[in-house]
């Protein structure tokens, strides 16, 4: 087992067994994807490009942090587990965690792609599979985060204990590993911004690029926990790295992303001017509703556009939406995502309390 260390952040310091300032910023990052795609009903392609405003042109930045996010938790409450836990069970309560919502969600998409006669049979199958396809996805295209969220957790475990038992070379193996993934993705020409694939081969390499963001989460917590010598450095100029995790955001690369998102990690639990702004309560409860306000807000926003396009401007479409999406999330959150909650704890009946914000 890893030792727990000290976050010395108010945050935890406040409630031991959760980082609230994680649950803060994933909150932000969940709002940052809503802004995202509301801007792109409203806005021209590439107005915002050249503007301090560029990381709203592509939420895609966004859902890197949660990638490197959910490794961080997740191996976090795999070392801090007190005993040894099946896999399977484990693998039951991210299934028990993740699917009702994405289940909810996804219900709701079929029933508006019925009710604008773009219905897909098939596509709701792979949607309800996990299968990643575009077809699927397509039901909701949020959802296609989970995917690689599902198969991903599913592997953390493995990555976890490679890391736990060799640390050196485990890191040198995923560097040598991301520098392959990254000349399948020019040899088999995938493109910079991939969502998913109909091709096994392209699917495949996709997924291992962003396996290489809950690796570098997993190393992450293994050094905070550990050695702290990631978070030593970045802790002695907190605001340098800050803004350099905001560039490094805004280039809208998923390997800029990947940096930018660790960093922010770090400055949320070891700076405290980011862990006291991180602890207004506005922000814990964008972060207590952020997975459901993820999964949902693009259905309400298309749904609303397709009622109210020609009676109403689209931007005040959008500006009606806003509000109506954090209701929307905090209803789905109580009514589906609480008891999702309540079932995954239940599978881990007689394991610890982990030192990690619920995933």
């Amino acid at each position: 087992m890893v030792p727990t260390g000290n976050a010395g952040s108010v945050a935890e310091r406040a409630e031991p067994g959760r980082y609230h300032a994680l649950d803060a910023l994933r909150g932000v990052a969940a709002f940052g994807v809503v802004m995202t795609h509301s801007l792109q009903m409203v806005l021209p392609d590439g107005t915002l490009n050249h503007t301090p405003l560029r990381v709203l042109a592509n939420g895609r930045s966004f859902v890197i942090f949660f990638f490197v996010l959910s490794g961080f938790v997740l191996a976090t409450a795999l070392w801090n587990n007190s005993r040894r836990d099946s896999y399977w069970r484990y693998a039951a309560r991210r299934f028990a965690r993740l699917y009702p919502p994405y289940l909810a969600a996804g219900l709701a998409g079929m029933v508006l792609s019925a009710g604008t006669g773009h219905s897909d049979p098939a596509g709701w199958l792979h949607y309800l599979a996990f299968t990643g396809h575009p077809a699927g996805t397509s039901v909701n295209a949020p959802s296609w985060s989970l995917v690689y969220e599902i198969r991903l957790s599913l592997v953390l475990p493995l990555i976890c204990f490679l890391i736990l038992h060799r640390p050196r070379a485990t890191f040198w193996a995923m560097v040598v590993f991301l520098i392959g993934v990254e000349g399948l993705f020019v040899a088999l020409r995938i493109g910079q911004f991939p969502y998913g694939s109909a091709d096994p081969v392209a699917a495949a390499v996709i997924t291992a690029r962003f396996a290489g963001c809950f690796a570098v989460g997993a190393f992450l917590a293994w050094d905070h926990h550990a050695r702290r010598s990631f978070f030593a450095a970045l802790s002695r100029y907190p605001l340098a790295a800050f803004v350099v995790a905001l560039v490094l955001m805004s280039v809208l690369l998923d390997q800029s992303s990947l940096i930018a998102a660790a960093v922010l990690i770090v400055l949320a639990l070891d700076w405290p001017v980011m862990t006291r702004v991180l602890s207004l309560p506005v922000l814990l409860w964008l972060g207590r509703i952020s997975y459901s306000l993820y999964l949902t807000h693009l259905v309400l926003l298309d749904s609303l556009k397709a009622m109210l396009a020609g009676i109403l401007p689209v931007p005040v479409i959008i500006t009606l939406a806003l509000p109506l999406a954090l209701l929307l999330a905090e209803c789905v959150y109580e009514l589906v995502e609480k008891p999702a909650i309540a079932w995954a704890r239940r599978i881990g009946t007689g394991t610890a309390k982990t030192l990690a914000p619920s995933v």
